[in-house]
C-alpha cells in the first residue's frame, strides 16, 4: 500500500479539532467577521459558535471598531439578536464629530445638522 493510504500509526495522535482551539482564540476569529450579522448567522448555523461565543465575538468586533454597546433592556430575550442589532445602529449611526479652533466652534447638532458657532 502506498504512504497515503496507509492507516495512521496508533502513536499519531488525532488532528486537532475546532472545539480544542481556545475560546478567546475563536471569539477572535468570529470577530474578524464582516459584520454583527455574519457573526449571528455563524452561530445560527453552527452550534459550535453558541451563543456566549457569538456575543463575545459581537462584543469584541464593536470594541475593535471603538463602538460603546448598550445593555441587554430587561425582556429582551435574545442577547444575540440584541447585541447584533446595537453593534448595526452603532456601525451606521457613529458618533458626532466636533471642531473647535481659537474663535470658532463646528458641531452637528442633536438632529444632525451641521452648526458653527464664533467669528
Amino acid at each position: 500500500a502506498s504512504a497515503s493510504t496507509a492507516a495512521p500509526s496508533p502513536d499519531t495522535p488525532p488532528p486537532a479539532r475546532l472545539l480544542d482551539l481556545p475560546k478567546e482564540l475563536l471569539e477572535r476569529a468570529l470577530s474578524r467577521c464582516d459584520s454583527p450579522v455574519d457573526i449571528a448567522r455563524v452561530a445560527a448555523v453552527s452550534l459550535l459558535f453558541h451563543a456566549s461565543l457569538a456575543l463575545e465575538g459581537i462584543r469584541l468586533w464593536a470594541r475593535e471598531r471603538g463602538f460603546e454597546l448598550p445593555a441587554q433592556p430587561e425582556g429582551e430575550g435574545c442577547a444575540v439578536r440584541w447585541l447584533c442589532f446595537s453593534a448595526l445602529l452603532c456601525e451606521h449611526n457613529p458618533p458626532a464629530r466636533a471642531a473647535a479652533g481659537e474663535q470658532h466652534s463646528v458641531f452637528i447638532d442633536g438632529e444632525g445638522r451641521l452648526s458653527s458657532c464664533g467669528s
